[in-house]
């Protein structure tokens, strides 16, 4: 069974890019900041570096510091939530060899999945390779690699830069015959794994 592994973003708000981009606006240094606020310099580099979150009181002290509202910092956060950085990716814990990469944050009303699945070299599909039968569209881009499989009891291969578009109510299976790994992107008209948002 091939290793899966969530995102290791932590639940809490991390403000620390919004009170660093907003530092570097000013022309401040972490010192100078410090110094303004009545913070550490050590202090204020962890809150930076979301590796701590301030208080409330510290909060108060960066915020007045850098000429800005407290919820300045959570409303920059929430836009920053519109982005999910490839630094960061994450995969999604199924029991399947296959490994899903999740491309998208949490969005209300979600109609649209895209992911990343990664077949392991020698990957043969079952009968269905991402899972039930749904109403809805399917596409596939090879990323890279290549891929054989069946769709409609038709064969087919899939080489890097090749694409697939087709329903989900019909059986698809997808194999990796090969040595090297293979990576598709793939975007659904049905949420496969939905997640809280």
């Amino acid at each position: 069974m091939a290793r899966k592994r969530t995102s290791g973003r932590k639940d809490r708000i991390n403000i620390g890019p919004a009170v660093r981009v907003r530092r570097k606006e000013l022309g401040l240094t972490l010192k100078e900041l410090a110094e303004r606020s009545g913070l550490s310099v050590a202090f204020i580099s962890q809150i930076e570096r979301g590796v701590t979150s301030p208080s409330i009181i510290s909060l108060l002290q960066i915020s007045e510091t850098l000429g800005v509202a407290v919820n300045y910092f959570v409303e920059a956060t929430q836009k920053e939530c519109l982005i999910k950085r490839g630094t960061d990716p994450e995969y999604i814990e199924v029991d399947s060899p296959i490994t899903y990469i999740r491309l998208s944050n949490a969005f209300p009303e979600q109609k649209l999945e895209p992911l990343i699945f990664v077949l392991p070299p020698g990957h043969v599909s079952q009968a269905d390779s991402i899972g039930e039968r749904h109403l809805g569209e399917g596409f596939l881009y090879m990323l890279n690699g290549s891929v054989t499989g069946e769709y409609r009891r038709t064969s087919f291969t899939l080489k890097a830069g090749d694409s697939m578009h087709y329903q989900l109510s019909s059986s698809l299976s997808l194999n990796n015959p090969n040595k090297r790994e293979a990576r598709i992107l793939w975007v659904g008209s049905v949420v496969l794994f939905p997640q809280a948002s």
